[in-house]
C-alpha cells in the first residue's frame, strides 16, 4: 500500500546522492513511498533521459584497438561516477548496465556488480560493502496497488518501496529483489531466487 505522507529521513538520506537529483514535489513523493506519476515532472522526465543516456554510453562504449583493460575500465568508472549517488571505493559495475534514477542508488565498497544488473531505483536502494551481485539481477523498488480498485483509484500510478542489502552477501545470478526487501548482512541468495520478503 503506498504512503500517504512525505518520509522526511528517507528524503534526508537521497541528499547524500553525490550526483544530480531532480527535486520537486512528484519527485519527493515518489521516493517516499507516496503514489507518483513521473510523467507529471519535466525535470524528472529530463533526468530519467539523462541517466538512460548514460547507461547507454556505459553499456555501449566500443573497444578501440589501442586500449586495455585498465583504460577500457577507468573510462566507465568516469561515467558510472555521473549516475550512481553514492559509489564506493574499489567497487566495480560491469556493463551493460540499467537503473532509473541513479541519485537513489547508494554502492558502497569493494563491490562488485557483473553483467546486466538492471536496478529500478524509484526508492533507495542501499548496498553494503564487499556485496556480489550475479549477472542479470534485478533489484526493483517500484510497485503497484495490488486491489484493482486501488489502482484505479491512483490512475494506475505507481509507488516504491526502498531495498537494502547489507555488508558481506552474495547475490546469485538471475536473483529478483522485490520491493521493500532488506537482505541482511552475509546473506547468500541461490541463483534465480525471488526473494520478496526479508532475510536475515
Amino acid at each position: 500500500m503506498a504512503s500517504t505522507a512525505k518520509d522526511k529521513a528517507i528524503i534526508e538520506l537521497v541528499k547524500l546522492s553525490e550526483t544530480p537529483i531532480p527535486w520537486c514535489d512528484e519527485f519527493e513523493k515518489m521516493i517516499s513511498g507516496m503514489n507518483f506519476r513521473s510523467a507529471n515532472s519535466q525535470a524528472m522526465l529530463d533526468h530519467k533521459f539523462k541517466i538512460r543516456k548514460l547507461c547507454k554510453s556505459f553499456s555501449d562504449e566500443p573497444i578501440l584497438e589501442d586500449s586495455s583493460y585498465q583504460t577500457l575500465e577507468a573510462h566507465r568508472l568516469s561515467i558510472i561516477k555521473k549516475i550512481i549517488g553514492r559509489l564506493g571505493r574499489e567497487t566495480n559495475i560491469e556493463a551493460s548496465f540499467f537503473c532509473t534514477w541513479g541519485c537513489n542508488t547508494f554502492i558502497g565498497e569493494r563491490c562488485y556488480i557483473n553483467r546486466s544488473v538492471q536496478i529500478f531505483d524509484s526508492a533507495p536502494v542501499i548496498i553494503g560493502d564487499r556485496v556480489l551481485i550475479g549477472p542479470s539481477v534485478g533489484i526493483y523498488t517500484d510497485t503497484h496497488e495490488v486491489d484493482f480498485t486501488a489502482r484505479q483509484a491512483s490512475e494506475r500510478g505507481s509507488f516504491a518501496k526502498p531495498v537494502k542489502i547489507f555488508d558481506d552477501c552474495w547475490i546469485g545470478a538471475q536473483v529478483v529483489i522485490l520491493p521493500g526487501v532488506t537482505i541482511g548482512r552475509g546473506c547468500t541468495i541461490s541463483a534465480r531466487a525471488v526473494v520478496a520478503q526479508d532475510i536475515e
